[in-house]
């Protein structure tokens, strides 16, 4: 599969993982419910199920100690506990300055992302500074099923106006790459910061990049 080249319709960008390093939090945060659950689960398992996911979506898909317990209630305590390792986040490098570069030139941006609101507004304001920048911000409260399903980025190029075929996404995880293709996104890329490029690829990205700060994500805004 070809991205297409131009510049694109809309950017639209994941928040955890590809503005922010902040899967650490989220692997402490699941780390301390595997323990408490008493559930074994290894890195590798959790970077292809559990990864870029809402807690109530995996949760409820992957049979284990939670089954049949009130899954948006330990989803509500997961993300209580990962705002109490909010210290933990790092920018990744460029986002910040890719998201102001594409909002001067017009481009409309949105996020989305399996966080909840709270979270979202934290780090795209007081941690990036960029909420102004950010025209639609699609978060857990606003989809009824998270990624790799496809209604986010649905949603989020409904609200910007947008054919999602003519736009560029951008994510960290191959769930995430996955629900930018079922949604017809027409460029899904992806950054290596928490999935390695073969596994990006194999889950469908047109290409995959280091960091924000790559050239051709610089290019989104010229004649290309």
């Amino acid at each position: 599969m070809t991205a297409p080249s131009g510049r694109p319709a809309g950017l639209l960008l994941d928040l955890d993982g590809t503005l922010v390093l902040s899967e650490r939090v989220h692997r402490l945060t699941w780390g301390h419910f595997f323990d408490r659950w008493g559930a074994q689960v290894d890195d590798r398992e959790y970077e292809q199920t559990f990864m870029g996911r809402r807690a109530s979506d995996v949760l409820a898909a992957v049979p284990g100690p939670w089954t049949g317990r009130d899954l948006r209630a330990i989803q509500a305590e997961m993300m209580a506990h990962a705002q109490t390792l909010g210290d933990a986040v790092e920018a990744v490098p460029g986002a910040a300055a890719l998201i102001r570069r594409v909002s001067d030139a017009g481009l409309p941006v949105a996020v989305v992302t399996s966080a909840g609101p709270v979270w979202a507004e934290e780090v795209l304001g007081p941690v990036l500074g960029v909420r102004d920048r950010v025209q639609v911000l699609v978060t857990a409260d606003d989809v009824t099923t998270g990624k790799p399903d496809p209604a986010g980025y649905l949603c989020a190029c409904e609200r910007l106006g947008v054919d999602a075929a003519g736009c560029t996404g951008v994510e960290d995880s191959p769930s995430g790459i996955k629900a930018l293709l079922a949604a017809g996104v027409g460029a899904a890329v992806g950054v290596t910061t928490t999935s390695s490029a073969a596994d990006l690829l194999a889950a469908g990205a047109h290409r995959t990049v280091a960091d924000l700060r790559d050239p051709w994500l610089g290019g989104l805004v010229a004649d290309r």
